[in-house]
């Protein structure tokens, strides 16, 4: 889907887009720390306590959803929490106090967006790992990390099973049951890193504590995300928005200002409030890109999911030299331009 243009008024100010015509009924917002505002406070009264069984949910007055409530003049239910997994929209978190969030749809419900599957996908933990490994080495190597991760994306896309991990498919279509008259957004991640890798930070040489081959590694789970959740999506005849292109220029280590926050922060490796900005303006893009199409004529159009490359490699040593050879990897489905190591 091609996002409408917005036009910057300050580098971190946009203008609305309009109002979209709606289906009549609350806004609910379901999700992660992505959607709830982890990195954009202050934070709602009785969401950020720091005692034991303290709800830690952490509801930005910033986050992308009371933007999205304020454009469309809906009023809020604002179910996403942090640390949610995908068993959170069908578990209760009970010492928070905090119930089922598809528990927050019902048939009075006209607008939901929901950004999940981060946490099931373990990126807090990859993230924690690539920070502290030592130098001249890269976690995204590490087949111990890098596979539950592949083996989550696949069950979240409908390719596999695990355990306390839902589907997406299966996500929107409960969603559909409880919600069926409302308009319905699968938000992506935005990416956090430029398509090469930058530097800046505590770290020499790195971004944020990351090398440039963990950066990388943590775009490309990011898109396979998106993917997987934008296919879901359409399936399902929901509407997806990507905010990766509003953050152009603006990821850790990029060429402006920063949208995340950084090693240093809290909220580390979350949207700050200017992202929030821009999530919310690629919401109401989406919104109004969806109005534009039902007004001219439907045309077919079918989403197909990437396929994963195969990475395959050779070592051949010649006295004090290491050749590494990967020409026979293979991409069914693409073509390999590039080999990290």
């Amino acid at each position: 889907m091609t996002l409408a243009v917005f036009t910057a008024v300050s580098p971190s100010v946009y203008s609305a887009p309009l109002a979209p015509s709606l289906p009549a009924g609350s806004y609910v917002a379901l999700g992660d720390s992505y959607a709830s505002g982890v990195g954009a406070p202050p934070y709602a009264k009785g969401t950020d306590v720091q005692v034991e069984n303290g709800n830690k949910c952490k509801r930005a007055t910033a986050a992308y959803a009371h933007q999205v409530a304020d454009r469309t003049g809906k009023t809020l239910d604002f179910g996403a929490c942090s640390g949610a997994w995908t068993k959170h929209f069908y578990e209760a978190r009970t010492p928070w106090k905090e119930p089922a969030q598809l528990d927050h749809l019902d048939a009075s419900t006209g607008l939901v967006t929901f950004s999940i599957g981060g946490n099931d996908a373990g990126f807090a933990k990859i993230l924690s790992k690539c920070v502290t490994q030592p130098p001249f080495s890269n976690c995204s190597s590490d087949k111990e990390l890098t596979d539950p991760v592949d083996s989550t994306i696949d069950a979240l896309a409908g390719k596999g099973k695990q355990a306390g991990v839902y589907s997406y498919d299966t996500i929107m279509t409960d969603i559909a049951a409880r919600a069926p008259g409302a308009t319905v957004v699968a938000v992506g991640y935005p990416r956090m890193f430029t398509s090469t890798g930058g530097t800046g930070g505590p770290v020499p040489g790195r971004c944020q504590g990351l090398a440039k081959v963990d950066q990388r590694w943590i775009n490309a789970r990011t898109n396979e995300l998106n993917t997987a959740l934008k296919a879901a999506a359409l399936r399902h005849g929901h509407q997806f928005t990507d905010p990766s292109d509003s953050f152009a220029g603006h990821e850790l280590c990029g060429e402006g200002a920063s949208w995340f926050q950084g090693l240093l922060n809290s909220g580390r490796f979350h949207p700050n409030a200017d992202g929030h900005k821009a999530m919310a303006t690629s919401v109401m893009n989406t919104l109004n890109d969806q109005q534009a199409a039902q007004e001219q004529p439907a045309a077919a159009q079918a989403q197909v999911d990437n396929m994963r490359p195969t990475g395959s490699f050779t070592l051949t040593r010649n006295g004090d030299q290491i050749t590494l050879d990967a020409s026979t990897s293979t991409d069914t489905d693409g073509t390999i331009t590039n080999v990290d190591w």
